[in-house]
């Protein structure tokens, strides 16, 4: 049976066992433990004296010896469950899949698991704002760079308040300074606290500032902007790249605005309409991660259920020297003090890193599930199904406001390669709010990844990323499959990229009867294409597509090896009215068969008319 085929039949049967919820499995539970906020861990866990933390009912169920052998479970009751350290979930955890098969669930009842801190005691302050104190900032135990109030994600004191700048120049080195429009920018006091954020065509630098000279328009920062590849160079991308400044007290001036001076230990923010210093419900992050699912080579985690529970409030990852630069999708280049400069005084070197681990991390886990979980609010990186992870399934989950990357998949260097990983029925909105380079969903050197009619849309930056290396060698990635998603309004920042973007050979991939539209004019200098498919990316099958309403080509390929296009459905642009871009790719490698165009009324008309007697054919060709 294909791998791909597999991977179907596994989603399937996991949507049957959960098409209700998990009483389904009533007859089968053998231990059964209650959590409430409102517990106490001395309690005997159950339903009418439930635990006080997920800690304690995690270890009653290692502990507890039964009769019989069966599932276990533990019900989260409504209410928020405040973490400082993230639960951790090791193969003791987990179910079995020997002859004693069982499974583990931990089901929610309106239950929140947050990494976040409620702050309050503000009173008012001048021009409308509120401000308390936070001994621990002050004293440096604590810090963070997100703030939710009532719910929503507030902006960190910024300048401009919407929108961007433009450098005027750059200076000669491309890297420490640029000048900037005269008069348009101004001193401010607290300047060691203030964030340069820059824009390259896919990725963005942030770094302090060193000095913000009002003579000569001159900005500099400390280390250099970008990391140590070519593109890093401040007019790499465009002669007047876009930048803007945030963290400082001087501008924090529009409501929804906030400021923390970490040098006093005051937070301050800025009133919208309605509130009040009493009324507004302050969260700041305090835990990065929330969950950590980790197993062995020899023992993977297994069985191991999570139903209807919500995810919120982790911290982001700070950076070494607070300085990011990031290369794609959230991997980024580090700087790395040396113990004593040498070339003409060189104080760094550069290495590229890994994306942050995410608010919630697996590894070495196998035949789990996330099932009608939201994910929302989280300070970078989301759920991560990473090394060698195997036959896991996201399922009818919803991600929002995230970081960075919203879900990620595999590894960066093949090792302990991820296989048959499913998200399905899922939807992905608004990734990549602090790192714009971010992705909704990002595949990385993995075997039969599956996304299955997810909805992704409002990304800075590309929806669906897969691959992750620059030529066509030979690597781990295959089989690798995003069928029937919804993908829309993707590439409003950044530029270089798409709703589906790949790298690298991936044997027997295919991206088929997916919808994509509103794909706006790209920002930067490069294009922004429904799908791209860059440096390497052979083999593939993109087949029963509707792309529309997109500025430039619905498809572009770069450097990639042979692929095949086919059954697709193109509406006409007038502007630019290629269907397809080749930037330093033969012709002759890009097999067209069959494909359609007309205006958007009719080519819709027709796509609907082609698939609606369709069933996805999962296996690869």
């Amino acid at each position: 049976m294909p791998l791909s085929l597999f991977t179907l039949l596994l989603c399937i049967s996991w949507q049957t066992a959960f098409a209700d919820n998990t009483e389904k499995f009533i007859d089968k539970i053998v231990l059964s433990f209650y959590v409430s906020p409102e517990g106490n861990d001395s309690n005997a866990g159950t339903k009418e004296k439930p635990f006080q933390t997920i800690t304690k009912a995690q270890e009653a169920l290692r502990n507890t010896k039964t009769e019989k052998e069966g599932d276990k479970e533990v019900h989260l009751l409504p209410g928020t469950y405040i973490l400082t350290k993230p639960l951790r979930f090791t193969p003791e955890d987990g179910g079995t899949i020997d002859k004693a098969y069982h499974q583990v669930f931990y089901e929610g009842h309106d239950a929140v698991i947050s990494g976040g801190k409620r702050i309050s005691g503000f009173v008012p302050t001048e021009n409308n704002c509120v401000v308390t104190d936070l001994p621990e900032v002050k004293t440096g135990l604590w810090t963070f760079r997100d703030l939710y109030v009532n719910n929503v994600r507030a902006v960190r004191a910024r300048f401009p308040n919407t929108g961007f700048l433009r450098i005027n120049k750059t200076g000669q080195d491309k890297r420490t300074h640029f000048f900037f429009q005269p008069k348009e920018l101004k001193p401010v006091p607290d300047l060691d606290l203030v964030e340069l954020v820059f824009l390259h065509d896919w990725s963005i630098t942030r770094t302090p500032v060193l000095s913000i000279d009002t003579e000569k328009n001159k900005l500099t920062v400390p280390l250099q902007i970008g990391g140590d590849s070519n593109w890093g160079n401040i007019d790499h991308f465009e002669p007047n790249a876009r930048y803007f400044l945030e963290n400082s007290k001087s501008y924090l001036d529009t409501p929804g605005e906030w400021f923390l001076d970490q040098k006093e230990g005051k937070l301050y923010y800025k009133l919208k309409e309605g509130e009040t210093a009493d009324n507004i419900n302050v969260i700041a992050p305090v835990a990065s991660q929330l969950i950590i699912i980790e197993g062995t080579k020899t023992r993977h985690v297994t069985n191991l259920h999570f139903y209807n529970l919500k995810f919120e409030h982790s911290a982001f990852n700070e950076k070494s020297e607070k300085t990011y630069w990031g290369s794609q999708a959230a991997k980024f280049c580090e700087p790395v003090r040396r113990s004593s400069p040498n070339d003409k005084g060189k104080m760094f070197d550069y290495h590229f890193v890994d994306s942050a681990p995410a608010a919630i991390q697996w590894d070495f886990a196998s035949n789990c599930t996330m099932d009608q979980c939201s994910f929302s609010r989280l300070g970078e990186n989301g759920l991560w199904i990473g090394k060698s992870c195997y036959a896991n399934l996201i399922l009818n989950c919803s991600f929002e406001d995230i970081g960075a990357n919203a879900v990620m998949i595999g590894t960066h260097n093949g090792n302990n390669t991820a296989k048959c990983n499913v998200i399905s029925f899922s939807r992905i909105t608004k990734p990549a709010q602090t790192l714009y380079g971010a992705v909704g969903i990002w595949i990385g050197l993995t075997e039969n990844s599956t996304v299955d009619r997810c909805s992704i849309y409002d990304t800075p930056y590309t929806g669906i990323s897969l691959g992750w290396s620059w030529n066509d060698s030979r690597t781990a990635a295959k089989e690798n499959m995003v069928l029937g998603c919804h993908l829309h309004h993707c590439m409003l920042i950044l530029s270089d990229g798409g709703a589906i973007y790949t790298l690298g050979r991936q044997p027997g991939s295919r991206l088929g009867f997916n919808n994509i539209h509103d794909i706006p004019k790209n920002n930067g200098r490069a294009e922004s294409n429904g799908m791209f498919l860059d440096e390497g990316s052979t083999d593939f099958t993109i087949d029963y597509n509707l792309i529309v309403d997109t500025f430039q080509p619905p498809i572009r390929f770069h450097r990639a090896g042979k692929n095949l296009v086919e059954n697709n459905f193109f509406a006409q642009n007038n502007e630019k009215p290629d269907l397809i871009t080749y930037n330093n790719t033969p012709k002759e490698n890009i097999t067209l068969k069959q494909n359609k165009k007309e205006n958007k009324d009719k080519i819709i008309e027709m796509f609907l008319n082609t698939i609606k007697n369709k069933i996805f054919d999962y296996r690869t060709r």
